[in-house]
């Protein structure tokens, strides 16, 4: 990525602005800086007020705006945007040139906070580009640092953001082994750990939150030598504890964790967790009992998908697990047939899915809305002669927001017409109650309970098919 960029159509299309503004153009000084470190800015108003809605909110409230004379006007001092990069800004604004090549990984990072203060979304977004194109070790090293600098106000960071949370999702550990972890702030470390992509033992998880949880507090910070050794804990210490950790037990996937890190790493804590949690977990350990309330299934590792992602595929996974008995397998999806890449053609489909076992479909539809549904047998050419495994499918479907709140499940109601392998037909769930055949489908309860989507004829825009595998 080149180190100058220039945005002059943007820069075109503000400047245009101007023609419809009579307004006098003043000079305008800004103080940029923290004391002693405060430098001044000369710009003009007008071209501030069109580029930067941060500037045009400052300048035409004239309670906080000290005028100087008729010419002139004073921006109070802003402490929170950098005086180093200010200058870069600055030009950006007037000439529509972004000039990075000066900066290191730290200081972009500030510039990218200061574009973000100002309201200068295109910059904001290019100096994410940026940084995660040419400096993504570095930000990998500096996970506290970048992640610190997000307000709570997210949107604007997304890109970062998301680069930061596909990494940390995929080793951890080069979070959690930072010392200076503890130092995130309890939503951002939340956020972290609510995650399904978590990729390292569940146990790392749990003495990754104990070690925050005890920075966080005066009290606690002593106990963080040996933090599984609770003998000499009095009941306000773990009162403190319980008060900290509460938010974040349910993000926790108790029972991946083996027996024996049971004993020595949860058990110190059973003061904090609450006696039926307790009483599960110990109950699972000793007698493999059933799992009834707390996290039912392992994280999940990314799923490779162009329609879903994570969080909806661990919504799927609980459905898939509501229908065996055994709860301690971890659900996997490995990519079979995408549409979009190896064609709507149902001869393809069925070449790519026959014979590969159980399976699970993800179809994307006209307006946003997702559909799919589970065969426990897989696709296969012929129809099996014992089809007792399909009681267990279903379909489901997810709003067009893919809020995994809006998921809903519809069971088979006829098991032996829950599915039909003819080869003409790429997805084919009962007699006809979800038919895909090419970029169409269509929808006519018989053999599930209740009908997937409310027309009965819609397009495809795009269908995905895995391999559902347990373990």
């Amino acid at each position: 990525m080149n180190s100058v960029t220039e945005f002059y159509r943007t820069l075109s299309n503000d400047l245009q602005k101007l023609m419809d503004d009579v307004n006098e153009s003043k000079i305008v000084n800004i103080k940029v800086g923290k004391y002693p470190h405060v430098e001044d800015f000369r710009a003009h108003s007008n071209i501030l007020m069109v580029r930067s809605p941060y500037f045009k909110d400052k300048l035409s409230r004239q309670a906080i705006i000290d005028s100087v004379d008729e010419n002139n006007m004073i921006v109070d001092v802003i402490q929170e945007i950098d005086a180093e990069s200010f200058p870069i800004i600055l030009r950006y604004i007037h000439t529509g040139v972004a000039d990075l090549s000066t900066f290191d990984a730290q200081g972009l990072l500030n510039m990218l906070v200061s574009a973000n203060i100002l309201q200068l979304e295109e910059l904001t977004y290019h100096l994410q580009d940026y940084l995660i194109n040419k400096y993504s070790n570095w930000i990998q090293q500096n996970y506290v640092q970048v992640l610190s600098k997000i307000p709570e106000n997210q949107d604007n960071f997304s890109k970062i953001l998301l680069y930061c949370f596909e990494k940390i999702g995929e080793n951890p550990m080069s979070l959690f082994s930072l010392n200076e972890f503890t130092e995130l702030d309890n939503e951002m470390f939340y956020t972290i750990l609510e995650q399904e992509t978590l990729q390292c033992e569940e146990v790392n998880i749990w003495e990754a939150l104990i070690k925050w949880c005890l920075a966080q507090s005066p009290i606690l910070k002593s106990k963080s030598d040996d933090i599984f050794n609770t003998t000499k804990w009095n009941e306000e210490e773990f009162a403190t504890l319980k008060k900290i950790i509460d938010k974040f037990i349910p993000s926790i996937h108790f029972f991946e964790i083996s027996s024996s890190d049971f004993y020595s790493k949860i058990r110190p804590y059973r003061k904090i967790l609450s006696p039926d949690t307790f009483e599960e977990i110990l109950a699972y350990h000793m007698k493999e009992s059933k799992r009834k309330s707390i996290k039912l299934w392992p994280r999940l590792s990314k799923i490779d998908s162009e329609i879903i992602k994570s969080k909806q595929a661990t919504s799927i996974s609980n459905l898939i697990g509501n229908h065996y008995s055994s709860q301690n397998k971890k659900i996997s999806f490995s990519l079979l047939y995408r549409a979009s890449r190896d064609g709507f053609n149902p001869g393809i489909f069925r070449n790519q899915c026959n014979d590969q076992g159980a399976s699970l479909a993800i179809i994307k539809i006209n307006g946003g809305k997702v559909i799919g549904g589970y065969n426990p047998l897989g696709w296969m050419k012929f129809d099996p002669k014992d089809k007792n495994d399909y009681s267990k499918s279903f379909l489901f479907s997810f709003d067009s927001n893919l809020d995994i709140r809006s998921v809903k499940s519809v069971s088979v109601k006829n098991p032996n017409s829950a599915f039909n392998n003819q080869n003409q037909h790429a997805l084919h769930f009962g007699t006809s109650d979800l038919i895909i055949n090419g970029k169409t489908g269509t929808c006519t309860v018989k053999d599930f309970q209740n009908p997937i989507v409310n027309n009965q004829n819609f397009n495809v825009e795009n269908i995905e098919v895995f391999a559902v595998r347990m373990k």
